[in-house]
């Protein structure tokens, strides 16, 4: 008696293992309702097939083919180029002619009032001839000394052509071997609005018209400056 009831109980525990794995089993298998390789709602592949696909991809990265396209540089500004409207610098020598033109007339400038002075060229006194030598050494040019030395430095020009910059040559006795004063054009306003910067003897550094009746009576010729 005892022997069947020992009998029974060990059936009865063995059927509730039993029970137990499977229900362990069955719940650890509906975790998953795909295949390890292929994702929801995809058409299922093979871990060949995609280990396949994942070594195409890799070529196309190595080769380019997944790049994002870079933008084309334009040396001359180092910005985007975005069409027809980008910018382009010139670098040609008349444009750098005219940056130094602009750093001369600006030293002369800033001698404005300085009082005349005969053979000064610093702002205690400066006379005419040593107020372009002075204006044009900013640049390192080297004019020279004397204003009738000046008048052969460069090729002569009419006063239709002149430019800022220019030197101007005047002589008491209107004689082109005689010069007695010089000035440097500062501004064209227009075909009789001509502006000059000079050291006058009674006003000391200052502009006056090229055209105004008085310089017109002495004025003798104009040169551009050879530089």
């Amino acid at each position: 008696m005892r022997l069947q009831r020992k009998t029974s109980n060990t059936v009865s525990r063995t059927s509730s293992l039993f029970l137990l794995s499977l229900s362990l089993l069955l719940g650890s298998c509906g975790k998953s309702s795909y295949s390890t390789f292929s994702k929801p709602n995809e058409k299922y592949r093979s871990a060949r097939e995609i280990a396949e696909l994942k070594r195409k991809e890799r070529m196309e990265r190595r080769t380019g083919g997944g790049r994002k396209p870079v933008k084309e540089i334009h040396l001359s500004t180092g910005k985007s180029r975005k069409g027809p409207s980008s910018i382009h610098i010139s670098s040609n020598h008349s444009s750098s002619v005219r940056r130094d033109i602009q750093t001369v007339i600006s030293t002369a400038r800033s001698y404005t009032g300085t009082p005349y002075q005969l053979g000064g060229t610093t702002r205690i006194g400066m006379d005419c001839s040593g107020l372009l030598c002075t204006s044009y050494q900013a640049i390192d040019v080297q004019l020279p000394r004397t204003s009738n030395e000046q008048s052969n430095f460069g090729p002569a020009i009419s006063p239709a052509e002149l430019q800022a910059g220019d030197l101007v040559f005047f002589s008491s006795s209107q004689s082109a071997y005689n010069i007695t004063h010089v000035g440097m054009v500062t501004e064209v306003k227009g075909q009789n609005d001509v502006w000059f910067i000079h050291a006058s003897t009674s006003l000391g550094v200052k502009e006056d018209n090229l055209f105004s009746p008085y310089y017109q009576k002495i004025f003798v010729k104009a040169v551009r400056p050879s530089i």
